[in-house]
């Protein structure tokens, strides 16, 4: 069993949901089937507002409208080549050529709309991918339920060019709250008490509060990152030879990248920052300790 937007394997019979946050919603089932009810399911947990990009569309019309200005260009060119009259094109304000004056305010709104595209497709690419969780627990949602037409909800299939409108969180605090979550609903089973209250009457449909969640994963973070910290200076407290203790370093080093690289879209600027902080500390104290 699994909750609805978790990473494990789902029961087809037995879709489940797990939003962030008890916000006073109505019960799922006062909504009439099919896109209402869905609507209501998706704005229960803003991770679950996903949309395609349709990226190949995009990349479409973008090469037509770059190709047509391209065009417009080259007629440009070649009407100026074929000027007769060498002041209209070096005083704009003497310019009598009919065609030039057509074809550049042709160029303005094809540039402009240009323009719009690029920054709307720039914006639609910069949104999150869709986390699987969420695509998966929305599909079990669909065919557990069975209120919506097939056709109309293939575009969850394309998982390659789905996004979320959700505001980008902190990624790890994300993934360790999922996994909390996931552990949660499997192994116990108070988690599914009355007191996180639901959202619907259907029981294979869970919708949480996450304090406990959020309370179980900061505890976790909390010994995770002290742990990372900590860690190297007992094993290197502990081991006197000077060789090991540079070995100890080394990996730990490596594993706090790793680690970081993992839960975090660091640039790789920072990753480097961060390594070299991190070295840096345990070296200052395996110097203080040995006299290295």
């Amino acid at each position: 069993m699994d909750s609805f937007g978790s990473c494990l394997p789902f029961s087809t019979s037995a879709p489940h949901v797990a939003p962030t946050d008890d916000r006073g919603f109505p019960k799922l089932e006062e909504y009439p089937p099919g896109y209402p009810r869905f609507a209501a399911l998706i704005s229960a947990h803003d991770p679950f507002l996903v949309c395609r990009r349709f990226g190949q569309l995009r990349a479409r019309l973008l090469l037509l409208k770059q190709d047509k200005l391209a065009m417009l260009e080259t007629r440009l060119e070649l009407i100026d080549r074929n000027e007769s009259c060498p002041l209209f094109l070096g005083k704009s304000r003497c310019d009598r050529n009919a065609d030039r004056i057509a074809l550049l305010s042709e160029i303005e709104r094809s540039l402009e709309d240009y323009d719009q595209f690029t920054g709307r497709a720039h914006k639609m690419l910069s949104y999150e991918i869709a986390h699987r969780r969420d695509v998966r627990s929305l599909q079990n949602w669909i065919d557990g339920t069975g209120c919506l037409a097939r056709e109309e909800t293939e575009f969850l299939l394309r998982r390659h060019e789905l996004v979320t409108l959700a505001p980008a969180g902190d990624n790890a605090v994300v993934q360790l709250e999922n996994w909390v979550e996931d552990r949660l609903i499997r192994f116990y089973r108070g988690f599914r008490g009355t007191r996180f209250q639901s959202l619907s009457d259907d029981a294979n449909v869970y919708l949480y509060r996450s304090a406990l969640v959020r309370r179980v994963s900061q505890t976790l973070l909390i010994i995770m990152v002290t742990t990372l910290l900590l860690m190297p200076v007992v094993i290197c407290n502990i081991i006197s030879a000077l060789s090991l203790r540079i070995v100890v370093v080394m990996a730990c080093t490596i594993s706090y990248l790793l680690i970081l690289s993992g839960l975090t879209k660091s640039r790789t600027t920072e990753l480097i920052l961060a390594g070299a902080t991190y070295a840096t500390v345990l070296i200052v104290f395996v110097s203080g300790t040995s006299g290295f």
